[in-house]
């Protein structure tokens, strides 16, 4: 109870840290009119009406620009009719960008954020429409997964400070945000509304950073300094899952830097009269009742006769060694779980201090860097001095520093401000204005001959960068970039003659992802089955050896908002982990993950475990000391059941036991033998009905049929058979008797016998088939329930024309060639014993060369999974197409192999007929 309420707690947090932020919600409620429109027949008209709806909701804060399938504004649709020019402009961008998102991938292998800076060109014209804000590599952001997805911001704040578009094949539409749905609680309404149809019992509030007695929206005075002392507490690191009052259960998370989410709850979900009553009455009866039952025992046990020998000595056990080992179990479990607890806050301890060290080691990493690329600088200027700007040496240097450096941006600036190098392919520069005016101050602060002047002329940030002495990468924002930056002089740098400036740049979380990819990923992989990784929350990107990224991405993204988290138990597809989270101080936009698997902990906690098994048998041992004697009662009548559930398997139902013991084993005896005689009549059962089907092979004028049948139990109802009509026509019959077992095995003989003389004396189609149905009639005009559906199909061998009669059967599948095509053939009527002629309706049509005709039982379609889902008609019209082979048998083959795989178990009887031509028939 206390673990469903926890997980409760978790999942209403959950759902208002996620709603509460208005850019995702904004992107949950596009998204869902994107799916919404993708999947509808009638995609304007759907669009129309969700964006009224949206739109009656939140007035003034969405409108929006509808394309359809050809690219063209649907002017009724959009509410922005104007600048129809940089309106298609605006399209021909978006749809550029939605290609290549299309097919971003975490290994950046396909598109990169420079193939994307490649709209830059298109988007310099948009920005005066869109909004000066506009950067290149944010239109991924409706794209991103989970929580991460959310519109980009173009403009300051305003009607259209934000912009959300989905672009496809069937429409494109572009939606303008108001700042004011942003900044407003529309989503912390929304996720309130959510939870009390879900939670009904949990309220929630916001409270802002420190905690204060006001809350949103205003809580109930009586309480209101209980959430203040759960949030006080929670603030101070607590580590409960809840703060527990008399009446009130409290739990808080963090929103933001500036708020924090309250929920509470009834106290009575833990505490109540009617719960503390079942608890007192739970232990009670954990004693009394094994009491009970041992005093009964004891005081029947004394009639030799009255208990079974199973019960007698399993009440020895109980009395010898049962309740010390229960007691041993309880205490020692008890003690393991404590100990597991400890090991799992020490790993995750340890963990935090690798996440600690890894954030040290960038710093580290950045310096030792600095160096190296000093050093290339250094070796060039040595080399060429003031001839380091030559044309053949310069590009020369710069492909060593695209190599070895692998910078973003490389920019070599002279003192005029001109780019002496092509950049980077991946640039993140759209505009060198400010990076070569830095580059030009710089030198100019360089080459100054006193230190005076150039102290004077460093009055500026940028001149106190030029005029350190010691060149590191270090951090620094232009414009809405956030990059690491390096700056080396090239010419005679000691004697303040340079003649250019080398600039290279790096996004601040592409260095941190390409460091910990690159120094550090391996390196702490791998060791006693424990993993670490890295986030980057601004790229939606994960860097871990392990699957389940979507929610290895939530855990970085509460690293992200919480600083550090602790996770004792996660479940992923590859094992049960522990986790923590960090996000870095020196790597400040990426998520540290460590996680440790649980496998590890249990293998620390063997030999505790051995221990403790090792007193557990010797106590075993003093029970069968003291229980020797019995064995001779038990041992031999057990193993002579043994062998013969052993021939049970074997099929020799000949066996008999002879056991001479007690009475009870003398009855057990007598029953078993007279069950092995009744499995033997089963057996000569299953033996004659598998000799009234025909062979599961058969070929006439290359017109192919294999077939598959296998009964639920030993015997069964479904039935098929084929013969010659004449020397070019073939007849097919293929039936399932309702049920299985005798009952239908029985049914299906009778049919079988019908089939035999019909087929001697063939008249017509019609004619078998009301002959089956009026047999089946007779049978349960007598008292029988069962009866039996039908499908007879003849076929023309040498032009394909076929005629079928359907009666309450499964549908025929035709296949095309390779699976391409699929066709049912529709036609139906009464099952059979019914005695209905009338009902015959024959269905002719023509099976084409490299089409397959599929019969077969509803045994195939009712197959469940493991899930307990139903395979159903469409699941095996997919699995007709992708078992698809040109020969019949091997069709069979894959057909049946992908249903076992999909089905868990059998529970009906299975039959299946495929067939077709081995080479093209001729035109008839």
């Amino acid at each position: 109870h206390q673990e469903e309420l926890e997980t409760r707690i978790d999942a209403v947090l959950k759902t208002i840290e996620r709603f509460s932020n208005n850019e995702y919600y904004s992107h949950y409620l596009l998204s869902r009119i994107n799916d919404a429109v993708l999947k509808s027949s009638q995609p304007e008209k759907t669009f129309l009406e969700l964006k009224k709806r949206l739109q009656k909701r939140y007035p003034g804060s969405f409108s929006f620009i509808y394309w359809n399938d050809k690219g063209a504004q649907v002017k009724s649709l959009s509410d922005e009719i104007s600048y129809s020019y940089i309106v298609k402009k605006t399209y021909l961008a978006l749809k550029k960008a939605s290609n290549l998102l299309g097919s971003w991938d975490e290994q950046h292998l396909n598109v990169t954020l420079g193939t994307i800076a490649d709209l830059e060109k298109e988007l310099k014209l948009l920005r005066n429409y869109l909004g000066k804000l506009l950067v290149t590599h944010q239109l991924r952001y409706p794209y991103m997964s989970g929580q991460l997805g959310r519109p980009l911001q173009t403009a300051p704040p305003g009607p259209k400070s934000r912009i959300w578009y989905r672009i496809n094949k069937k429409f494109g539409f572009l939606c303008f945000i108001n700042n004011h749905f942003i900044e407003s609680k529309a989503g912390f309404f929304f996720s309130r509304a959510l939870l009390k149809r879900q939670f009904p019992e949990f309220s929630c509030h916001l409270s802002k950073f420190p905690a204060s007695e006001e809350f949103f929206p205003p809580a109930r005075t009586e309480i209101v300094p209980k959430l203040i002392l759960s949030l006080s507490r929670f603030e101070n690191l607590g580590l409960n899952k809840y703060e527990e009052f008399e009446d009130v259960l409290v739990s808080c998370r963090p929103l933001n830097q500036s708020w924090r989410i309250v929920v509470h709850c009834p106290g009575n979900l833990i505490f109540s009269a009617e719960n503390e009553r079942n608890r007192f009455y739970g232990h009670a009866g954990k004693i009394i009742v094994p009491m009970l039952f041992l005093a009964f025992v004891w005081f029947k046990t004394r009639r030799n006769r009255f208990i079974s020998i199973k019960i007698k000595l399993v009440v020895l056990f109980l009395y010898a060694s049962g309740l010390p080992l229960l007691i041993m179990a309880s205490i020692g479990l008890e003690y393991l779980e404590q100990k597991k607890q400890q090991l799992i806050y020490e790993e995750q301890a340890r963990g935090i201090n690798i996440l600690y060290d890894i954030d040290n080691r960038f710093q580290l990493y950045l310096q030792d860097y600095s160096g190296v690329l000093r050093d290339i600088v250094a070796d060039l200027n040595g080399r060429y001095g003031l001839r380091s700007i030559e044309p053949v040496i310069i590009n020369n240097f710069r492909d060593r520093l695209l190599d070895e450096a692998n910078p973003e941006s490389i920019q070599i600036f002279n003192e005029n401000g001109s780019l002496l190098v092509k950049d980077s392919d991946r640039t993140i520069f759209s505009d060198y204005t400010i990076s070569s005016q830095l580059a030009v101050q710089m030198l100019k602060t360089a080459n100054c001959q006193e230190p005076g002047q150039g102290l004077v002329a460093a009055a500026n940030r940028v001149s106190v960068i030029a005029a350190s002495g010691k060149k590191e990468i270090k951090y620094l924002g232009i414009g809405v970039h956030e990059l690491y930056h390096f700056h080396e002089f090239l010419g005679i740098p000691e004697k303040h003659r340079n003649v250019a400036i080398l600039q290279l740049f790096w996004r601040v979380e592409k260095m941190q992802r390409n460091f910990f990819e690159k120094y550090i990923r391996g390196y702490y992989t791998g060791r006693k089955k424990e993993y670490v990784g890295a986030y980057s929350a601004e790229e939606d990107l994960l860097s871990i050896d392990l699957k389940d990224s979507e929610t290895i991405k939530s855990l970085g993204q509460q690293a992200i908002n919480n600083q550090i988290f602790r996770k004792a138990k996660l479940q992923l597809s590859s094992g049960k982990y522990a986790a923590v989270g960090l996000r870095g101080l020196n790597m400040n936009k990426t998520a540290l993950l460590f996680l440790v698997s649980l496998d590890s902990i249990e293998e620390a906690l063997s030999e505790l475990r051995m221990k403790m098994a090792a007193l557990g048998v010797v106590f075993i041992l003093l029970a069968l000391a003291m229980f020797r004697f019995l064995a001779r009662q038990f041992v031999e009548p057990v193993d002579e059941i043994e062998a013969a559930i052993r021939s049970i398997d074997s099929r020799n139902f000949s066996y008999r036991l002879e056991v001479d013991a007690s009475h009870e084993f003398d009855e057990l005896s007598k029953t078993f033998n007279d069950t092995l005689e009744n499995l033997k009549e089963l057996e000569t059962a299953r033996i004659v009905q598998e000799n009234l089907f025909p062979e599961k092979e058969f070929t006439l004028n290359k017109f192919r049929l294999v077939a598959y049948s296998r009964a639920y139990s030993r015997i069964g109802g479904d039935y098929f058979d084929f013969f010659k009509i004449s020397e070019k026509s073939l007849g097919i019959f293929v039936g399932d008797v309702s049920g299985h077992g005798i009952a239908a095995a029985l049914i299906m003989a009778m049919a079988k016998s019908v089939f035999i003389f019909e087929k001697n004396n063939f008249v017509s189609n019609e004619h078998l088939i009301n002959s089956l149905d009026h047999m089946l009639y007779l049978n349960r005009k007598t008292g029988t329930k069962e009866y039996m559906t039908g499908i007879f199909v003849s076929v023309d061998t040498e032009n394909g024309k076929i005629s079928l009669i359907n009666r309450g059967h499964c549908m025929p599948v035709i296949v095309g060639k390779n699976g391409a095509s699929l066709r049912q053939i529709k036609c139906g009527g009464l099952p059979l014993g019914y005695n209905v002629p009338e009902k015959n309706l024959a269905v002719e049509f023509r099976l084409e060369k490299d089409e397959t005709l599929c019969l077969y039982t509803d045994g195939l379609v009712e197959a469940e999974n493991d899930a307990g889902a139903t395979l159903g008609y469409a699941g095996l019209n997919s699995f007709l197409q992708n078992a698809w082979a040109e020969d019949s048998k091997e069709y069979l083959e894959k057909l049946l192999k992908l249903h076992r795989n999909y089905a868990a178990s059998q529970n009906d009887d299975q039959t299946v007929l495929l067939m077709n031509w081995e080479d093209i028939y001729g035109a008839g």
